[in-house]
């Protein structure tokens, strides 16, 4: 006997009996129970409730209640039990039109208000559950997702993970879903979305010879418009969730619609509608992945839908979920009854998720009705999880952009230097990356415990990472023909570029000088043996090798100028009032004040944050009511001021907790950084900063996966005002004709921009289910980042990449090598589009590359690769070859539809 005693602390009182089971008995309750429950929902005049209650009321008349447990009485039973399967379930059942699929189905959250150890009990318990009831109900067909589950179960208990292969192979368990976990979509990257996909289809067809059509997120909080296009790349036609109905304020006027993409793809997508059934079907919005499979359910499900007109076919899914558990044996008694067609009540019949999106795509093909609906489904509530648990959110942005950065200089290693490409060991990477993108750990509304397990597995990736690419980047600047010593900077982006670079200064060397041929460039060192400079020129997704001298070269071209009071470069001049606000920020390349007249900068402001319900997931719009400015300075202070940048570090004290800011300027860097640390020691308070830009404008721009989008910054509708938190990436933007300003940051998600006043959410310190929630010391970088024209003529885009991604550095000793000074892997000739991801195919060493644009610009591009080639094919997001590409020696040209996602497979020469 497993106990569960519920997710609520407190005591449990378990009693047990033993009874036998009569199973003639048991059939006529249910053969009553079930028209009964439908004939209850009727109105009282409705002719199927009269006539319904007649049957019934002959049945009853039947029983001989005189001796219970008598001959009479059982010869009475199987009477009425005879009398209502003829005449009612045979004679007069069976006309409704209206069809609901039952999928029997248990959502099982990876973890939440449990661990993962307990999640692969759960999955034990649930999926042994479900072969049991399968072997009594032989129409019972279940559906679960989620690869990561069946890769439990496959380590812990592997002879029963044998029997679901044998029910897969059978037809009446379906493994469909696609992604390794039912994941985020708000925070994860665009590449890790793929890779959901890819490793979760990559799974259930080798495991079960299946493939995957149904992204089924019904959990999940809010869905990115970059979503359609990834989906129809990577084979997959039909989406699915119920989340939305949770919103807040404005009812989702659709169940049934075409999604459309930020680049037009559009995918057929269908709400389910499972709730119970009510007298007022507008009261209540809420539907249910987690269905009862009883008369009020199924009858609710088709009161629910919005669009009758359109389909008279819906999706049900039944069976206790979030915990696990899945369908019991009332529901598929109920199931039995159901599927007769009960007069008034919808007909249930067993099937499968893709047979439900097949006949829901013939039923509604060419219905000029269909709506399209365009962009984000943004979910109207759970706002706090762009920012609860900032620990997860920095490592998640950390291991992404590490992972690929592993990828990238393993394939430069293969190429250049035949070196071992280490799959296993990235994918080990992946793996545990998509697992912690699992919809209650990355939002962070998991339990304390989760956190620990998670930051154990985020440490393990960081460890395995690094380890990798000192691996590939030693090997790599060792083989470079060096005469000199030197530094070789490595550029894991896809264009040229110019940045600070930090290097530990040569054994025994007390100061340094870089040079870029003859030309010296300016340095400095920081925190004792540190080296920074401006490294010029460094080639896409290559190296580039600096030569070092053991002197100083005097720098007498800065511009940097720092105090207690001010800071200046050759870009801004900046003021700052005696509470370490920002007065001012004059742009001197555009001649004009960047912030609004009056008001002031990087104002950190703490506000009560007691949402309603569900603290950990949700602000509510009322959070602003109550608001303080965070102002009690503890110490200003110049700690850099140097040729290549300076810093203002300013400490401050909210509460008991303390807050410091090193803010950095460059000479060559139109940018503005604050690098915080943050010792956070309060409850259910949210930190923001602030920025009220001097911008006209009534729109802001939002970094998403392979895109941006654009929301309104003004509050004229309800739809507008239920966006006063929203989620993006990298960066967002406001602009005018001319001049615009992008907030950047390192890996923070919220924001918030209303009339030109620019926030980010920095902290939230949720009480439940974690008590401790966001309690520790965060260390992260913003930036802003005033440009002329807006984010595109700005370089947004490149400039976030590059705060995001810095170069790294290997230190070297002359040495001989067979490998030049300078190099670049692959390049593309169009500012508008960007290498995303560069790895060897899954399943040969040929190599793949990934570039998306992101100007909403139709453009004829090149790709520029490093070696002769011998074939390129356009392939899909899964790798899968779609059609060969024209190649001219070491270059292949491309055209690229707005916001659109390219991959190729390239194969270079051995000759």
């Amino acid at each position: 006997l497993y106990a569960y005693a519920g997710m609520l602390e407190g005591f449990v009182e378990l009693n047990s009996a033993i009874a036998i089971l009569e199973k003639e008995v048991e059939r006529l309750y249910y053969n009553i129970k079930v028209p009964l429950e439908v004939a209850k929902l009727l109105r009282d005049d409705d002719l199927h409730r009269i006539n319904i209650l007649k049957y019934l009321e002959e049945a009853i008349n039947i029983i001989d209640l005189r001796k219970p447990f008598s001959d009479g009485f059982y010869n009475s039973i199987e009477e009425a039990n005879n009398y209502l399967e003829k005449e009612f379930y045979e004679k007069y059942c069976g006309t409704e039109n209206v069809v609901e699929i039952c999928i029997g189905h248990t959502h099982i959250d990876v973890a939440w208000l449990w661990t993962l150890a307990q999640t692969r009990e759960k999955v034990v318990r649930s999926f042994a559950t479900v072969l049991n009831l399968m072997n009594e109900y032989p129409e019972f067909i279940f559906m679960s997702s989620q690869p990561q589950l069946y890769k439990f179960l496959k380590e812990d208990h592997p002879e029963l993970y044998e029997e679901i292969k044998k029910r897969i192979k059978e037809g009446r368990w379906e493994a469909e879903g696609s992604m390794w976990v039912e994941a985020d979509t708000n925070l994860t990257s665009g590449e890790s979305l793929v890779r959901q996909i890819l490793f979760g289809k990559r799974f259930f067809k080798e495991e079960f010879g299946v493939e995957n059509r149904i992204l089924w997120l019904p959990d999940t909080f809010g869905y990115s418009a970059a979503l359609p296009q990834i989906l129809k790349k990577s084979g997959i036609d039909y989406f699915m969730t119920t989340k939305l109905s949770w919103n807040e304020y404005n009812r989702m006027p659709y169940d049934t619609f075409m999604w459309r993409g930020i680049d037009g793809t559009e995918i057929l997508t269908h709400f389910v509608t499972t709730a119970n059934f009510t007298r007022d079907a507008d009261r209540e919005w809420g539907t249910t992945y987690n269905g009862a499979l009883n008369p009020s359910q199924v009858m609710g499900c088709w009161q629910r839908y919005r669009q009758k007109e359109l389909n008279n076919c819906l999706l049900n899914t039944f069976g206790y979920g979030d915990g696990g558990g899945g369908p019991t044996r009332e529901m598929l008694e109920n199931a039995k009854r159901l599927s007769k067609g009960i007069p008034g009540c919808p007909k249930v019949r067993m099937g499968k998720a893709i047979e439900f999106f097949r006949q829901l795509e013939k039923n509604v093909k060419g219905n000029p009705k269909l709506p399209k609906l365009v962009g984000e489904l943004y979910l109207e509530c759970h706002r706090g999880t762009y920012t609860t648990m900032a620990r997860n959110k920095k490592y998640n942005r950390k291991t992404e952009f590490l992972n690929l950065d592993c990828e990238l200089f393993c394939t430069m290693d293969m190429v250049l230097n035949k070196g071992e490409y280490l799959q296993e060991d990235i994918n080990k990477n992946w793996e545990l990356i998509l697992l912690n993108q699992f919809h209650d750990i990355l939002p962070g509304s998991s339990i304390k415990e989760v956190y620990e397990d998670s930051k154990k597995q985020y440490e393990e990736v960081l460890g395995r990472g690094k380890s990798i690419l000192n691996k590939v980047l030693t090997n790599l600047s060792s083989n470079i023909a060096i005469h000199e010593p030197s530094v070789v900077v490595f550029n894991q982006l896809g264009f040229e570029r110019s940045d600070i670079v930090k290097f530990e200064l040569p054994e025994g060397w007390n100061e340094v000088s870089v040079y870029d041929g003859e030309k010296c460039l300016p340095s400095q060192i920081v925190e004792g043996k540190k080296v920074i400079f401006f490294a010029e020129k460094v080639p896409s997704k290559g190296y580039k090798t600096f030569s070092l001298r053991n002197i100083k070269v005097e720098d007498t071209s800065s511009t940097l100028k720092v105090n207690r009071h001010e800071m200046e470069n050759r870009f801004f001049y900046i003021k700052f009032d005696g509470n370490g606000n920002i007065l001012s920020i004059y742009d001197k390349e555009n001649e004009r004040e960047v912030l609004k007249k009056g008001q002031k900068g990087n104002v950190l402001l703490a506000f009560e944050d007691k949402p309603r319900t569900y603290d950990a997931w949700d602000i509510n719009i009322y959070y602003e009511d109550k608001m303080w400015e965070i102002n009690e300075v503890e110490s200003m202070e110049v700690v850099e001021s140097g040729p290549v940048r300076g810093a203002l570090r300013i400490r401050k004290r909210f509460l008991d907790s303390t807050i410091e800011q090193t803010i950095y300027v460059y000479d060559n860097i139109p940018r503005i950084d604050f690098d915080t640390k943050i010792d956070w020691k309060e409850r259910q308070i949210m930190v923001k900063v602030a920025f009220p830009v001097d911008v006209h404008t009534d729109k802001a721009t939002y970094d998403i996966q392979y895109g941006n989008i654009e929301r309104p910054t003004h509050w004229n509708t309800s739809w507008d005002i239920a966006k006063f938190e929203v989620p993006a990436h990298k960066w967002a933007d406001v602009s005018e004709g001319g001049y615009g300003v992008s907030l950047l940051n390192d890996c923070k998600y919220g924001y918030d921009i209303k009339d030109s006043v620019m926030r980010l959410t920095l902290l939230r310190s949720p009480t439940e289910p974690n008590p401790d929630a966001d309690k520790e010391v965060h260390n992260f970088v913003y930036s802003l980042y005033p440009h002329k024209g807006d984010w595109r003529e700005g370089k947004t885009v490149l400039m976030a990449y590059s705060f995001n991604c810095p170069m790294y550095a290997k230190v070297e000793k002359p040495h001989e090598g067979m490998l030049p000074k300078e190099f670049s892997l692959v390049s593309v000739d169009k500012e508008n589009v960007i290498i995303e991801a560069v790895k060897k195919a899954e399943d040969s060493d040929e190599i793949i590359l990934r570039l998306y644009e992101y100007q909403n610009k139709r453009e004829k591009g090149k790709v520029n690769l490093c070696k002769t080639i011998e074939k390129v094919v356009e392939c899909n997001l899964m790798e899968e070859e779609i059609e060969p590409v024209e190649f001219r020696s070491t270059t292949f040209s491309f055209e690229i539809m707005p916001y659109e996602i390219k991959t190729f497979k390239i194969k270079f020469s051995t000759s």
